[in-house]
């Protein structure tokens, strides 16, 4: 059964859904090879899914670096690229996946609108 996680960091938010395919060993894995201190498990008190999910967000928000220099790049499209080797994203029904981004964001987020003032 795959699961819900909700990531909010001091730099992005995510919303994951790991699907059951993706076994605690293998995200150990991952996290051990590149987090050997075990920053990102600590900070989630030995949470591996948690963990995993912090560790994809926080490849996800390099990824969303990289589209802001190189215009035209997708940033989902970019991690596929760069990190499919870790995790696959999903990309649709007919092909395999590790994971879904239902919701992703990096801060600081500006948003303006034009206000009505009274009169």
């Amino acid at each position: 059964m795959a699961i819900s996680v909700k990531v909010h960091e001091a730099f992005f938010s995510g919303h994951f859904v790991l699907n059951d395919n993706l076994d605690e060993r293998t995200m150990l894995h991952h996290l051990g090879k590149n987090d050997p201190q075990g920053v990102i498990l600590d900070e989630v008190d030995g949470n591996v899914k948690g963990a995993f999910c912090v560790f994809l967000g926080q490849r996800l928000y390099e990824c969303k670096q990289i589209t802001k220099v190189k215009l035209g790049v997708n940033f989902t499209t970019e991690f596929t690229n760069r990190f499919d080797r870790i995790a696959r994203l999903y990309q649709g029904d007919d092909q395999p996946w590790d994971f879904k981004l239902l919701e992703y964001m990096t801060f600081p987020t500006v948003k303006i609108e034009e206000a009505e003032v009274a009169a």
